[in-house]
């Protein structure tokens, strides 16, 4: 059966649309930042005291900057634009702040690890090897496999059977390709500027675009068992006749 949207294209596009809002904000948010940061004479000052904090806190700040970024500003999106409201939302919005501060751990722990492997420099080279390292690599075996199991149990509203069931039914297709490609959509344009920033100062920074992000992992999440759903439906109905 060709259900169009059971489509993996169809399933992250329409993810990054029902989010549109909250992306043009954060895309104009890091640009401008970044052009700011390196063509305004004493903007750069501004973001002293965030960059001695995180120097001094280390991996707790990243947490406390994600858990911000990722998990206190999405439930305020989630509250408040009628097209990504969601079921459960306290519990949803709590397990989302825990989820994103430990992977702001994780990703201090990421960026340090490439600024030991292709140095801290800000140059176009650098800024390649960092984005292709992180995109084609990191994303793909690591980030969107482990992040989707998640979103895809929330989207579920934390039913095991239903997000087991959605699984199994087409799992690669459904789940883990919309979310490369959706993520691939979202982040290659935008992580080298988070790479142009200093060490430091990469967290915070992506923690800006990382709050879209999450948000459209939610409507990957439920749209993906939403098409399951359809298509079980439609089967049914097709036995019927």
């Amino acid at each position: 059966m060709n259900d169009q949207k059971a489509n993996p294209i169809r399933i992250g596009w329409e993810s990054v649309k029902a989010n549109r809002k909250p992306m043009f904000v954060v895309w104009a948010a890091v640009i401008a930042l970044a052009v700011a940061y390196w063509r305004i004479p004493g903007f750069a000052g501004v973001f002293e005291p965030v960059r001695l904090w995180q120097e001094r806190n280390g991996a707790m700040a990243a947490f406390a900057t994600q858990l911000f970024f990722c998990g206190v500003l999405p439930a305020l999106f989630l509250a408040t634009v009628s097209e990504i409201k969601t079921n459960h939302y306290v519990v949803k919005c709590l397990l989302q702040m825990l989820w994103s501060g430990t992977w702001g751990i994780v990703y201090y722990w990421f960026y340090a690890l490439q600024a030991r492997m292709f140095g801290r420099g800000h140059d176009l080279a650098t800024l390649l090897l960092k984005t292709s390292f992180d995109e084609f690599v990191w994303t793909p075996i690591v980030i969107c496999p482990i992040t989707q199991v998640f979103y895809l149990w929330m989207g579920s509203d934390f039913s095991v059977a239903r997000m087991a069931q959605t699984a199994r039914d087409g799992y690669i297709r459904r789940v883990v390709l919309p979310n490369i490609l959706t993520n691939w959509a979202v982040w290659i344009p935008t992580v080298a500027a988070v790479y142009a920033f200093p060490l430091a100062l990469q967290i915070p920074i992506m923690g800006l675009v990382a709050c879209f992000w999450s948000l459209v992992c939610m409507q990957l999440g439920r749209r993906a068992h939403a098409s399951q759903e359809n298509c079980r439906s439609l089967s049914n109905r097709k036995d019927i006749l």
